[in-house]
């Protein structure tokens, strides 16, 4: 094999093995970093803590940020901790390169064999997918080795040499490639391990690649512009918020490098320092070339958080019709989306159109068309996500659950519509005799609403026992309008019947959904 043809496919193993690394790593820690995120984020040196395990485990600050984005807008996190956890998790992701630094040679066919063998025995998960990260950390290495391997004849060919010293002539160039790089690859640590393995093969120097690493670190950017198209408010702040601290981070290391070149003993002075020849020292620059703006960068989060409120402020616009909390982001994070789709319900019960039923002039047609728009959209982002994500079964059961409150909830919308037809078809002066049973419906979907928006145990048991429909304050009501109702049309008692089967029909969903709601929380009924 030519070393061309040896150094395309090394390339193309390390793509593949990027690819499947990154989606195993985050199917495995997905789960896991949410509780991790529950569990340390009550203090800022903890928050940290978390960001570095999380970038430690899910190689990809990208992947870390709408994960965030996610549960920040569940409520799960606060902006400050997410701020937190989104610098210091560039810091753990920096891990992985430091295996690219060691010659692990013997031990990668093992790990490439053994995976693909256990890859194709094992069907059940997670061990399954442990076995398809472990697969794709070796193709990565193994590719990487083919790259080393397709470079080792080249470094001697004189046109490889002249294109190298004119790449690497300028730092700015440098910096320029490292973007560049890291921005096809959509990994930095993918490209730092590149600049490592070509160090490793003695095709360019520490002080050549430092320049490289830098720009690497702001690759992402571009992807990142990409996948939050759509996003608002805090949402975009975060994605935004990981951005400048890339490039906040590439600036002060080409400014260290800078004064470095002038005389002055900085990063390249300390790596140089460490001995294991150039590919550990390149794996020391790339953790240094985050770690440096970590530090920097922790103590101004607050002002850079102000900052960015005034450029992306939230969105006072909150369209009825349009889901708030839904996003196509969430659909990366099954376990994200189904804590949004309670809060979009929630929304969705809340528009539940009570102005005809309350008598306020015709009522609006554009809430009924709203209702009905956001119903559908919440409807097909569920489908979306069950088609979109291997679900387990506990996530499955959950998305037909909410499924399920959605289908009742759009009952009651219709079952209300029938109530206010009812109550317009009453006698001249009957309809203020049905205020009861309307100030009924609107307390418990009130009630509902919040109950669950925030699925919170003792709000949605204090929904169940309001909308119990058989209680003795619902009977005096249905008396109470009946008698009364009487009194202004003997004639009319079929009219004031039909208004107590629809308030009956809307009531019944009402408790209905209460109960699936119980259910949900651990409590038969």
């Amino acid at each position: 094999m030519s070393s061309l043809h040896g150094l395309i496919l090394g390339l193309g193993l390390f793509f593949l093995g990027l690819q499947l690394t990154g989606q195993n790593m985050r199917a495995l820690s997905g789960g896991s970093f949410r509780n991790l995120v529950r569990r340390l984020t009550d203090s800022p040196w903890l928050a940290g803590v978390c960001g570095v395990l999380a970038g430690a485990l899910m190689q990809s600050a990208t992947a870390v940020t709408f994960i965030l984005v996610s549960m920040l807008g569940s409520g799960v996190i606060q902006s400050a901790a997410a701020g937190l956890v989104l610098v210091w998790c560039n810091v753990g992701l920096t891990a992985f390169a430091f295996l690219a630094a060691f010659n692990i040679s013997p031990l990668v066919a093992y790990l490439v064999g053994g995976a693909g063998i256990l890859m194709g025995a094992v069907r059940t998960k997670p061990w399954n997918t442990y076995a398809g990260a472990f697969l794709g950390v070796g193709i990565i290495l193994f590719g990487l080795e083919q790259v080393g391997s397709g470079l080792a004849p080249l470094k001697e060919a004189a046109w490889f040499s002249e294109v190298l010293e004119m790449a690497l002539g300028s730092p700015v160039l440098a910096f320029a490639i490292g973007f560049a790089a890291s921005a096809l690859l959509q990994s930095n640590t993918g490209a730092a391990m590149v600049v490592i393995t070509l160090a490793q093969g003695g095709a360019l120097k520490v002080s050549e690649g430092m320049p490289i690493i830098y720009g690497a670190n702001l690759g992402a950017i571009l992807l990142r512009m990409f996948l939050a198209s759509g996003l608002k408010g805090s949402s975009v702040r975060l994605v935004r918020m990981e951005d400048l601290f890339c490039v906040f981070g590439g600036v002060l290391m080409m400014g260290l490098l800078f004064a470095e070149k002038a005389g002055i003993p900085l990063v390249l002075g300390l790596a140089e320092r460490m001995d294991g020849g150039a590919p550990i020292q390149l794996a020391l620059v790339f953790l240094l070339s985050n770690l440096i703006p970590a530090i920097v960068f922790t103590p101004l989060l607050p002002l850079c958080d102000a900052a960015l409120k005034k450029f992306c402020p939230s969105d006072p616009s909150d369209k009825p019709h349009c889901p708030k909390y839904l996003t196509h982001q969430a659909l990366a994070d099954p376990e994200s989306a189904l804590d949004l789709i309670p809060k979009e319900l929630g929304r969705l019960f809340a528009s539940v159109n009570l102005s005809k039923v309350r008598g306020v002039g015709e009522g609006d047609p554009d809430e009924s068309t709203s209702f009905a728009m956001l119903a559908s959209a919440i409807e097909s982002f569920c489908v979306r996500l069950a088609a979109e994500n291997p679900l387990t079964a506990a996530q499955s059961q959950r998305l037909q659950r909410l499924r399920a409150w959605l289908h009742t909830i759009r009952y009651i919308g219709e079952a209300v519509e029938g109530l206010a037809v009812s109550r317009m078809a009453l006698p001249p002066g009957a309809e203020a005799c049905s205020s009861g049973l309307i100030s009924w419906i609107a307390r418990n979907i009130a009630l509902g609403a919040e109950a669950t928006s925030s699925m919170d145990a003792k709000k949605i048991h204090a929904f169940f026992e309001s909308s119990k429909q058989k209680g003795s304050d619902v009977r005096e009501m249905r008396w109470n309008f009946l008698a009364n109702c009487g009194a202004f049309s003997p004639s009319g008692t079929l009219d004031m019947s039909s208004m107590v089967d629809a308030f009956d029909i809307s009531a019944w969903l009402i408790h209905r959904l209460s109960k699936l709601q119980m259910q949900a929380i651990g409590q038969v009924v």
